[in-house]
């Protein structure tokens, strides 16, 4: 017999109506008053009538332009009777289950189908994913379990004992599973950001400091560096020997059979699918790492384009000069060339040399002639070294980029305690990581401390003071470079 497809089994479970108000106009109501019921019913599952409708109306002040229907109380100005309009299509949709126990004792119960739903709903609209915090805990005691070495053991284990711990595992990779996916959901969240940035400035604190400072990236370094990818393909390779054990698939299939009552076929038949699924979700994970670190690439290079946009094509120097036409037309609107040929120039360029370009050359580029392209098969290249390279290249960035925290540690290194005062002069660099650490602190005024506690400090250059001359700032040499001096002052 085929086994019952999902949309049976839902059939089964909640009726037609059920995810109608997802589907209405006024579908925040339906949501914002189903977590409120179920917020303030607690364990017990149900509140009076009078409760409950107080709760809807509340709801409904607070989302004053939601178009209603007229079965949901447009039509009523009175607010009790809009809310009682609205609790019967609650009862109607099957949310809700009225119960009354006497004339005056009026009850509704939240039903059994309300409460996951409202948790996918909440799953969707996290957006911080704040249980990703325990993603490595998870998987670390996964680890740990598997790695004891008589827990797949079919000669100590009993059959119950078996088909406990086997569950167990299995809930427990589903649950590392779906945290995996959020790690994915963040770094989407962030290209959707991405590709939304008004200016290069925020592309750039986007890119170095919000998405290098995520949730993700510590998901990140407990796979990558915390070594858990290669105990978790340990654990695989020995669940796998344990799958295709026969005394392993009747020992948990005597297990499943004792619990549930399934009959010897049915029983069986389930064995083999848990240790096979359980044997597939620990593969799944480091190819679900990898789709990760692709994605988090490909976020690498929308920034460099979008930033390259930002800079190059509609960037703060056309528009400057965009303003500066605009400008000389409105001035000279009327005039002939011929007219301002003695006048003064408005400015003198610093370049050594300028040219401009008029008439044709002014209005077209050269046509340049494009490449042949080779469209035989086989000989193109090879996509993983290309993704290979695209990691590597963002790794070195990473370690470039001048971040808050790596100024925040030269500045505790420099000065321990607030209040302190030091300069170039007086500081000696020698590697480009140090210097890296000192651009940083030019480029920040502030930085999360190891601690937990805000640095603060503020840099003064001698610029300000001889901005005219120059010459007369007094250059400092640092890891094989001469830079000017400025003082550094740690604020807190």
């Amino acid at each position: 017999m085929p086994a019952a497809t999902l949309s049976s089994r839902l059939s089964r479970s909640v009726s037609a109506a059920f995810f109608r108000p997802l589907a209405r106009p006024s579908a925040p109501v339906y949501v914002d008053c189903a977590d409120r019921l179920i917020e303030e019913a607690g364990e017990s599952g149900r509140l009076s009538h009078k409760e409950t409708t107080e709760i809807i109306r509340e709801v409904l002040a607070l989302h004053p332009l939601t178009l209603l229907a007229d079965d949901e109380g447009a039509a009523l100005r009175d607010a009790r009777q809009r809310a009682g309009q609205f609790f019967n299509r609650l009862l109607e949709a099957g949310w809700l289950d009225e119960q009354t126990l006497g004339l005056h004792e009026r009850w509704a119960v939240i039903t059994p189908g309300l409460r996951p739903l409202m948790r996918m709903l909440r799953d969707l609209a996290e957006d911080q994913v704040a249980e990703l915090k325990t993603f490595a805990d998870t998987l670390r005691g996964l680890c740990e379990t598997l790695e004891r070495p008589s827990i797949l053991d079919p000669l100590i284990r009993t059959p119950d004992d078996m088909r406990s711990t086997i569950t167990d595992l299995s809930q427990r990779l589903e649950r590392a599973i779906e945290q995996l996916h959020g790690v994915e959901k963040l770094v989407s969240g962030f290209e959707q950001r991405q590709r939304q940035s008004e200016s290069a400035a925020d592309t750039l604190r986007l890119l170095y400091s919000e998405f290098s400072q995520g949730q993700h990236m510590v998901c990140y370094d407990a796979l990558r560096r915390g070594g858990l990818l290669a105990r978790i393909e340990t654990v695989r390779v020995r669940v796998s020997e344990r799958q295709d054990d026969p005394l392993m698939r009747e020992r948990l299939a005597e297990g499943l059979r004792g619990h549930y009552g399934y009959n010897e076929c049915e029983s069986y038949d389930r064995a083999v699918m848990l240790l096979t699924r359980l044997e597939r979700d620990l593969a799944g994970l480091k190819r679900r790492a990898d789709a990760i670190d692709l994605r988090m690439a490909a976020f690498n290079r929308l920034s460099q384009q979008r930033y390259r946009y930002q800079t190059e094509l509609r960037g703060r120097r056309p528009e400057l000069v965009k303003n500066y036409c605009a400008a000389v037309n409105a001035m000279h609107a009327g005039s002939r060339f011929s007219d301002v040929v003695n006048a003064p120039a408005d400015f003198a360029p610093l370049c050594l040399e300028t040219r401009f370009f008029y008439g044709v050359q002014s209005l077209r580029f050269p046509n340049r002639s494009k490449a042949p392209v080779d469209l035989s098969f086989g000989t193109g290249c090879n996509k993983t070294e290309d993704e290979n390279d695209v990691l590597a290249d963002w790794k070195e960035r990473q370690r470039l980029a001048l971040t808050p925290q790596r100024a925040a540690r030269l500045i505790a290194k420099l000065l321990p305690a607030p209040g302190g005062t030091t300069s170039t002069e007086d500081i000696h660099l020698e590697t480009s990581d140090d210097l890296l650490d000192l651009l940083a602190a030019v480029a920040y005024e502030q930085a999360p401390g190891l601690a937990g506690k805000r640095v603060r400090w503020r840099v003064n250059g001698l610029r300000r003071t001889h901005g005219l001359e120059p010459e007369k700032v007094p250059l400092d040499a640092q890891a094989g470079h001469r830079i000017e001096r400025f003082v550094i002052t740690r604020e807190a």
